[in-house]
């Protein structure tokens, strides 16, 4: 499951545009335009941000009677696939960006990443007790070994308990799962709960391997399965590195072209090019903005070309006045796009995922009861078109990962005993963009992590793994 989308705070007056103090600049990678001065480019205007404000102005959320399938990216050739596994000693994040993240194709990955290596710590029982063990964690409790997990109920308690039920009493009932992560005052989530960041110093917070993808979560998962614990089928709204160090994981995948044969809970809208899956009242863009955000932030966006157009003509710079009138005209469409959404407050616009973490069937989950997946017959008579959806396969050992895009079904089983099932991962928010370089189509995910966590992350060298060593 992913963590919850929040709202930003919500404007109920736009102000008329005016002149404003100077600001500062702020990175685009988009291609400028009208830069006559042949200078820094101080007051230009990118075209992706003329591009972006028309069409947020233009296009508003339409309602459909069916689903809208848009996927281009990588199927299953044909039922029950194997996935094959890739050693990563040789690969760079650019090649990994252009044969896998850009095709949105599943992929098996052995060998350690060098800049993870901290993480093997962690199947230490006393490393963790000794970081962990006064951290107080929500774990899933199911009602017996043969439910699976994600329909169970969220109960707290101290790591060090939980850690206790797994070792001395090999329990099998508890899972460590996604936890809560605190909000800053604009609803904007942290990357990670307060579990995680005891152990931040053992992983970085952008794994060289994914390139210039940015962080949306990072998590931990342990529990006990001596005959396998399953997940049950669903979908994740991210793309997924998940990196198993303790145990082993079987998955189950479908693409998000069979978006329509998984009989999901909720009721299917749209599924992005890139796959991202959207619901009815879960509108997002296919990188994962809610539209009300992004209006918001372009309208900064504009404001900010707009104090940097009065500085060139402050400034006497060549085309200066061009470049203001260009800029108050962005502002003007902007601003319109933000009134615009408060107008539609009460559609889709306006309404955004929230995770409930007792939920025993969100959205993003399958009907098809997991005892059923391979029941051909009664899926003749439940689930007739789950059988036209080609099924993927890999088992993950400790050690090895799973890149796997965002919304790729996976019903995932865990096998663990004695030293248990342990598994970390990175949620990435998915690409929509057109290269290596610039994996999205706006800039926000990009500057918002610069802004908020990490300055020194950067734009990632197309370096071999085996040169990081």
């Amino acid at each position: 499951m992913a963590p919850s989308s929040h709202r930003p705070p919500h404007r109920k007056s736009v102000p008329p545009p005016h002149r404003r103090g100077r600001g500062g600049r702020r990175r685009s990678l988009g291609k400028k335009i009208d830069d006559d001065d042949g200078g820094d480019g101080g007051g230009s205007i990118t075209a992706d941000t003329m591009t972006c404000v028309r069409d947020l102005k233009e296009t508003k959320p339409t309602t459909c009677d069916d689903c809208t399938m848009q996927y281009t990216g990588w199927t299953v050739p044909n039922d029950n696939y194997m996935l094959p596994i890739i050693n990563i000693a040789d690969l760079t994040p650019e090649v990994f960006y252009n044969q896998y993240i850009r095709l949105r194709r599943p992929i098996v990955l052995t060998g350690m990443l060098p800049d993870l290596s901290g993480i093997e710590m962690w199947k230490d029982d006393n490393y963790l007790q000794s970081m962990l063990g006064g951290q107080s964690v929500m774990v899933e409790r199911r009602s017996s070994t043969h439910d699976t997990f994600g329909e169970g109920i969220k109960v707290q308690m101290n790591f060090l308990r939980f850690l206790e039920l797994m070792i001395n009493d090999n329990d099998e009932m508890h899972y460590l799962t996604t936890q809560d992560v605190p909000t800053n005052s604009d609803g904007k989530p942290d990357l990670m709960s307060p579990l995680m960041k005891e152990l931040k110093t053992d992983f970085p917070l952008r794994p060289k391997l994914m390139g210039n993808l940015v962080p949306q979560n990072i998590n931990l998962w342990m529990g006990n399965a001596a005959n396998g614990a399953s997940s049950g089928l669903h979908h994740d709204y991210h793309d997924n590195l998940y990196i198993v160090l303790k145990g082993r994981k079987r998955f189950r995948l479908y693409s998000p072209l069979d978006a329509k044969k998984m009989y999901t809970t909720g009721e299917l809208r749209k599924v992005h090019p890139n796959g991202r899956i959207n619901y009815n009242g879960e509108e997002t863009t296919a990188a994962g903005l809610d539209p009300a955000t992004l209006v918001t932030w372009r309208k900064k966006e504009a404001e900010k070309m707009l104090e940097d157009a009065e500085r060139a003509v402050e400034e006497g710079k060549p085309g200066a006045q061009e470049q203001l009138e260009q800029a108050e005209h962005l502002l003007n469409m902007a601003m319109d796009a933000v009134l615009d959404a408060e107008i539609h407050e009460d559609s889709d616009l306006h309404r955004h995922r929230i995770d409930d973490t007792t939920a025993k069937r969100p959205n993003n989950f399958s009907k098809v009861e997991v005892k059923y997946l391979d029941d051909k017959e009664t899926l003749k008579v439940k689930y007739p078109e789950f059988l036209d959806a080609n099924a993927a396969f890999c088992t993950l050992e400790a050690g090895s990962m799973l890149y796997l895009p965002a919304s790729w079904f996976h019903e995932v089983t865990s096998y663990g005993t004695r030293d248990g099932h342990m598994a970390m991962n990175y949620w990435f928010h998915p690409p929509d963009g057109v290269d290596f370089v610039a994996p999205y189509s706006s800039d926000f995910w990009t500057n918002d992590f610069y802004e908020r966590f990490d300055s020194k992350a950067g734009i990632s060298e197309a370096t071999t793994i085996s040169q990081q060593r």
